[in-house]
């Protein structure tokens, strides 16, 4: 029990770390990101409203894990963004010709190749936090179950 607690902070750690740098990244170099997303073969169209409403949505996934309450809605928000992102990037390698990169900071650094297993291992890291969210909710929803209480005959 305590080592699924323990782990499920250490990926949920991983994930807020990962989505408060790359919003603030997005945000602190917007016109670079802007430039980059609208160079995307595949996201020239939806740019604008991705350029504006990414950096955000990854600040307010980051918030969402932070807080206890809300946490696993974080965690599925944070596993879709990632399958989206991977899926992007798989795209990008099999059916675009340019590959303009729209990431900053470390990760304008990796290849699309390094990229798409750095995404593929963050992905897997949301679905195995979901998962112990479950395990740890059941396992404490079990424990609150009230009993019945003895008959001790007074």
């Amino acid at each position: 029990m305590k080592l699924r607690s323990v782990t499920q902070e250490i990926i949920c750690s991983l994930l807020i770390i990962l989505f408060v740098y790359t919003g603030l990244n997005k945000l602190l170099d917007y016109e670079k990101f802007r430039f980059e997303l609208g160079r995307s073969p595949f996201l020239q169209d939806l740019a604008p409203f991705i350029a504006r409403t990414l950096p955000v949505g990854e600040l307010m996934i980051a918030l969402l894990i932070i807080l206890k309450r809300t946490r696993l809605l974080g965690v599925y928000l944070s596993f879709a963004l990632m399958a989206l992102f991977t899926g992007y990037i798989w795209l990008m390698l099999h059916d675009a010709n340019d590959l303009p990169c729209s990431c900053g900071g470390v990760l304008a650094a990796m290849s699309w190749n390094d990229h798409l297993i750095f995404n593929i291992a963050f992905t897997v890291l949301a679905l195995i936090a979901i998962l112990l969210q479950d395990r740890i909710n059941a396992s404490s929803a079990q424990k609150q179950v009230p009993r019945p209480a003895r008959n001790t005959g007074i």
